[in-house]
């Protein structure tokens, strides 16, 4: 035994040492990489900084030249307008754009049509001629407006140009100079990537380059990669669609050496940073010599001080320990271990010992917190190997039953495994793990099972109070709580199902109706006795004989009856007289003895003389309605289905 538990000892201990050694070998790389990473996250955040700063300094001499531009082209728009005789002269255009220093000067009139300038191949043009004369058609609407336009192609020849158009002062016209954007395309090369990387330093073996994201070629780089290199040449392979800020690592080769590389694109260009994998790893094979020593010392002193214990500890103790374990396992609650040896295996008998104990006093106790803290909730358990079943106290009480009946079942796992499953064989529709018990007191309980080992765990949850509760709630949604007739919303869920089931249909009357004088009851003698003839009318159309009715309150003065099931139409013109009737017989007692009448104006088709789905079938019964509330009120009008 000694011998063979050395053997597999050294053996796991060597296993461990070499995938600890391997592990270390990954982490190590892992780590390298990592840190190159970091590193390159560093160098990316520089040349995003660099190339905002560059975007800031364009930005500023955008503004810079815009204003200028504006000035240059209120200077010849007052040339013009106080030399006019130098219109019709292209020679003293001309001067005059020479002498404000711009490429080209326009003069549009009043509809945006260029007439005059310094170049008559641009005569005719107008705002309309092109997306780019497009820009300034606001100007025509607007004689404060000034537009200065970004670099972009001009309409008559595709020339980059930067246009500023401005108003005479005197409103006769619009003036435009354009500008070749040379200045500002000198400033641009200033901010080339190639002076951005000529001013990093890097350490040797490492390289930071950047490159286009469209033709994927060199644009700048600190080592000796020419610009225009192709980055497949590298050996670098990218997707077609690189995010903003996402990270990607390849190999590269560069100058015949394998590189780890790092790439990102920032601000639309890939900037990468390499490494040799001589520099990458350079800290590896130290640092893994170490760890390979360390390891063997470990080892040697590990598997001396197991051997040492193992002469120490009397294997008897620990089968007893594992034979006592099992019978416990199996069941055998009651019994106790006794191995008292050593010091150590005496103390773990006792702590095992107290464990069971503890085990047999938990379901008491247990049901003693459940108890103080009057929480309706129950917890059993039991496992395959055992017969009897632990229960906290309150498990009767939650499943009515009785305490002798409960004592009999959870002495026995099978009878009460029956129990449990007759409970749970008629659950609520919408709750599955719910139960309706039918007792003195209807009561609905919550029985959650965990299986898992052989072992299984339930709890049992009077959920009574919360159920209660929502079919509570669940019928003051559907019940309009003045009239007690339905809302609108259940009276569409249940008019839909109704009108997709013809059968049950069969021939039928939709009455959309409306309380003619219930703002006057409520203006003259207030909301209580406009509540009151509210009620009075929903009891009229809830009270009416029909073969079978659907009635419901849709707004504050609106009703809906729907009279469905009748064999013939002439039982719905009988039900509908006699609902009239009863409106004309019905009175509210008001203050001092008065009292008023229930008015009420409707509108009503016959189903199926009129098939549409409900909502429209309403829609048209409103319309008869309506026709009655403009023509008189009090009434009822049919609807009738235009001839095709």
């Amino acid at each position: 035994m000694k011998k063979a538990i050395t053997f597999r000892l050294c053996v796991v201990i060597i296993t461990a040492m070499v995938m600890t050694a391997l592990l270390g070998y990954y982490l190590q790389t892992k780590s390298a990489k990592e840190a190159m990473r970091t590193n390159s996250e560093i160098r990316f955040n520089q040349v995003s900084e660099v190339l905002k700063r560059n975007d800031t300094e364009i930005a500023e001499l955008r503004e810079n030249l815009k204003e200028d531009y504006f000035i240059r082209a209120k200077a010849a728009a007052y040339i013009v307008q106080n030399q006019p005789d130098v219109v019709a002269d292209l020679e003293e255009m001309r001067k005059i754009a020479s002498l404000l220093q711009v490429d080209e000067l326009h003069l549009f009139d009043m509809e945006g049509r260029l007439y005059a300038g310094s170049e008559p191949k641009y005569y005719d043009y107008t705002f309309h001629s092109g997306e780019q004369m497009q820009f300034f058609l606001p100007m025509l609407d607007d004689y404060n407006l000034q537009l200065c336009q970004d670099v972009t192609p001009n309409t008559a020849e595709d020339k980059m140009m930067q246009y500023v158009a401005v108003w005479r002062e005197d409103h006769g016209g619009i003036v435009q100079i354009g500008m070749e954007p040379a200045r500002l395309m000198a400033a641009m090369e200033k901010n080339e990537l190639s002076y951005v990387f000529s001013m990093m330093t890097t350490e040797r073996g490492v390289t930071i380059f950047a490159a286009d994201q469209d033709t994927r070629t060199i644009i700048g780089a600190t080592g000796e990669i020419p610009v225009g290199t192709p980055l497949a040449s590298l050996g670098l392979c990218l997707p077609e669609d690189i995010g903003e800020g996402t990270l990607y690592s390849r190999e590269m080769v560069l100058d015949g050496q394998k590189n780890y590389c790092m790439m990102e694109m920032t601000d639309g260009i890939l900037v990468g940073v390499s490494a040799t994998y001589e520099k990458l790893y350079e800290n590896v094979p130290g640092n893994m010599m170490l760890i390979i020593f360390s390891l063997c010392v470990l080892s040697f002193v590990t598997v001396f001080l197991i051997i040492k214990m193992l002469d120490t500890f009397i294997l008897n103790d620990i089968y007893g320990t594992i034979d006592g374990t099992q019978k416990i396992a199996a069941g055998n609650l009651d019994y106790r271990l006794e191995i008292d040896h050593t010091p150590e295996f005496k103390e773990l008998s006792a702590n095992i010992n107290r464990m069971v104990g503890s085990l047999l006093e938990a379901t008491g106790k247990l049901s003693l917190v459940f108890q103080n803290v009057d929480i309706p909730i129950a917890v059993y358990e039991y496992n395959q190997d055992m017969k009897r079943v632990l229960a906290t106290k309150k498990l009767g009480e939650i499943l009515m039953i009785p305490e002798e009946e409960l004592s009999a079942i959870l002495a026995d796992r099978a009878l009460f495994v029956e129990k449990i499953k007759e409970i749970r064989s008629e659950p609520l529709k919408e709750e599955k793990e719910i139960c309706c018990l039918n007792g003195e007191e209807r009561r609905y309980v919550r029985i959650k099972t965990y299986e898992g080992e052989g072992k299984t765990l339930g709890i049992v949850i009077d959920v009574t109070e919360a159920i209660v509760e929502k079919q509570q709630i669940e019928q003051e949604r559907d019940i309009d709580l003045l009239t007690g007739l339905l809302t609108r919303r259940a009276f569409f869920r249940t008019a839909d199902q109704l009108f997709a089931d013809p059968d049950r249909m069969k021939t039928a009357m939709l009455l959309m109706m409306d309380l003619d004088n219930l703002k006057h009851v409520n203006d003259s003698w207030g909301h209580e006795y406009g509540d009151k003839l509210l009620k009075t009318a929903a009891d009229l159309f809830a009270g009416l004989k029909a073969p079978e009715k659907l009635a419901a309150r849709l707004s504050g003065d609106e009703f809906v009856l729907l009279i469905y099931g009748a064999e013939e139409k002439e039982e719905l013109y009988a039900c509908m007289e006699r609902l009239e009737q009863s409106i004309r017989e019905a009175r509210i007692t008001l203050p001092a003895g008065e009292e008023a009448e229930v008015s009420v104006s409707g509108g009503y088709l016959i189903y199926p003389e009129v098939c549409a789905d409900c909502t429209e079938l309403l829609h048209l019964a409103d319309q008869a309605m309506y026709r009655v509330k403009k023509s008189g009120k009090g009434r009822f009008e049919k609807y009738d289905c235009p001839q095709k």
